[in-house]
């Protein structure tokens, strides 16, 4: 018996059938980056799946059930994605029955946060702990929190929305509309707008070599591998990043006193250059007794996270 989980992002949707031990079995992956249109989404989400179910078949598995994580707001009563940023045009899709009807199984529907948080908890640096809160920092910042095993949804089902905590009341306008947000600090988005505002200020960089004097090509890989080669605007950018950080883990750390953070996502390859910073935060601003008991480390699944906790959610479905 076996599930398939799949993990729907803004340039590609992938898929894997996993067993209930928590092995990757057979993936597939499609790029959706040029057409990410409701229709053509979902078909080809549906037809990636029945040719997984194909595989297995022939292989004399059964697949029970499918798991997805989608980025976006999500009603979990009824099963569909009220908005999502990644994709225009969305509102209010019902996900959960266009899948459930196309691939004729039953289908759970999750924040793509919650499920890379879930993974984690389940196969993950979270295997030996029951509360963590998980960060997922690339091009924003998502957050999942699981609690005594089971992801915290809140009322509304939207609970983790970490990268819009307030970090700073007089800090940048967010693309959510607030002020001063996590996201604006510590996102690749947040650290790349922060070059170009130095950069408009006048400061020097090598930035401006590595991205050819053009602003819009700087990438927050870019800004690490400048730090790498020692800029100071680099370096300072990163440093800030992992303040706005600490200061938001702290809060986190003083309000449910996780065992464990998790943070995963492409940001963290600069994690020798931002986290010196963010512990020290950690430090000043959280309770001792909390800060000390409580681990901050990567990730340890990769591009794997999201599928896997999505798999792990399909199994809990029909009670495995």
């Amino acid at each position: 018996m076996v599930v398939i989980g799949i993990d729907l992002g803004g340039s590609a949707v992938r898929l894997s059938t996993v067993t209930s031990a928590g092995r990757l079995r057979y993936s597939k992956s499609v790029d959706i980056s040029a057409r990410r249109e409701q229709r053509y989404v979902l078909d080809a989400i549906i037809s990636s799946i029945i040719e997984l179910i194909t595989i297995e078949k022939k292989r004399g598995n059964k697949v029970v059930s499918i798991g997805i994580g989608s980025p976006g707001t999500i009603d979990l009563r009824k099963g569909v994605v009220v908005t999502s940023a990644n994709f225009k045009g969305w509102k209010d899709v019902p996900l959960k029955k266009l899948l459930e009807k196309g691939v004729n199984l039953p289908v759970v529907l999750d924040n793509d946060a919650n499920t890379a948080a879930f993974g984690e908890k389940w196969k993950g640096a979270g295997r030996k702990v029951n509360s963590l809160i998980c960060l997922t920092m690339g091009t924003g910042i998502g957050g999942g929190i699981v609690l005594d095993g089971d992801i915290w949804h809140g009322a509304d089902g939207m609970a983790g929305e970490i990268g819009h905590m307030t970090v700073n009341p007089e800090g940048p306008r967010c693309n959510c509309g607030n002020t001063g947000c996590l996201e604006t600090y510590s996102s690749a988005t947040g650290m790349v707008r922060s070059a170009i505002d130095s950069i408009s200020n006048g400061k020097k960089t090598i930035l401006k070599q590595l991205s050819e004097r053009d602003n819009n090509r700087i990438t927050a890989k870019m800004i690490h591998e400048a730090a790498l080669r020692g800029d100071r605007l680099s370096t300072e950018i990163l440093t800030e990043a992992g303040k706005y950080l600490g200061i938001a883990m702290a809060s986190l750390i003083n309000i449910l006193n996780p065992e464990m953070v998790i943070l995963t996502g492409a940001v963290t390859g600069a994690w020798d250059f931002f986290m010196p910073s963010a512990i020290l935060e950690v430090e000043k601003r959280a309770y001792k007794s909390l800060a000390d008991r409580t681990k901050i480390v990567p990730g340890k699944l990769p591009g794997t996270a999201g599928i896997l906790g999505a798999a792990g959610l399909a199994l809990r479905q029909v009670g495995t």
